[in-house]
């Protein structure tokens, strides 16, 4: 059983332009994604899926210094990369990780790897219905049940968002949805990085969390300075 950390990322944001490569406290975006990538247990690859576009040339070369693996494909029909890219490196079920994301937990990835080595479920998720806010999501799928509906997954929004289509079909396939073990208040928070407050929301956060030296796998402490950051702004 070979398990593969997808990481979506390219450079033609329209809210936020070039991104994936955008400074964080020292470290690009996509960078710090990969850092967190690289946390998780039980993972055989990391693959950076990108577009074939020549405006993500950039991340191509960023991932070829990290030393991942690299796909490159349709910019639009993501769902097709994703299962291309799983093709290509015989991956037999993939971590959806999208590249906006720097403050993803990967304790919490590696623990529903676990449940999903030990399970006969095609997807484990938090997001069916949402239990952790955007940029905690966790998504795990068996790349066989992509590879089986790829051909029914025709609306823009499924072919963009990847797992979208299977919730909307959930009586056709196995998932189990996971709720947090401990009570965090999620209310209002936000941890993409997808617009220019969201880029100093997370120079702010990062850089609480190096001051202070904390972990970037603690959960509770993240949200604890995003309701921080909030409270600042008013």
């Amino acid at each position: 059983m070979k398990i593969g950390a997808v990481i979506f990322s390219r450079n033609s944001s329209s809210r936020l332009p070039g991104k994936a490569l955008i400074d964080i406290s020292g470290r690009c975006l996509l960078g710090r994604v990969i850092d967190r990538a690289k946390d998780i247990e039980g993972i055989d690859e990391i693959v950076v899926a990108t577009s074939s576009d020549k405006e993500d040339d950039q991340i191509v070369d960023f991932a070829k210094n990290e030393n991942v693996k690299i796909y490159r494909g349709s910019l639009k029909d993501v769902a097709r990369r994703a299962l291309d890219s799983c093709l290509e490196y015989n991956l037999d079920k993939f971590v959806r990780i999208c590249g906006d994301r720097p403050f993803f937990s990967p304790n919490l990835v590696s623990k529903l790897i676990d449940l999903s080595n030990n399970t006969d479920y095609e997807i484990i998720t938090t997001t069916f219905p949402r239990t952790y806010p955007p940029g905690l999501t966790c998504e795990i799928l068996k790349t066989k049940i992509l590879e089986d509906s790829i051909n029914s997954i025709i609306n823009t929004e499924d072919k963009e968002h990847v797992t979208s289509y299977f919730y909307k079909n959930s009586d056709k396939f196995l998932i189990k949805n996971v709720y947090p073990n401990e009570d965090i208040n999620f209310d209002g928070i936000n941890l993409c990085v997808d617009t220019q407050k969201d880029l100093e929301r997370a120079i702010w956060i990062a850089d609480e969390m190096d001051k202070n030296e904390l972990s970037y796998d603690n959960i509770r402490k993240i949200v604890e300075l995003a309701h921080q950051w909030e409270s600042l702004l008013k």
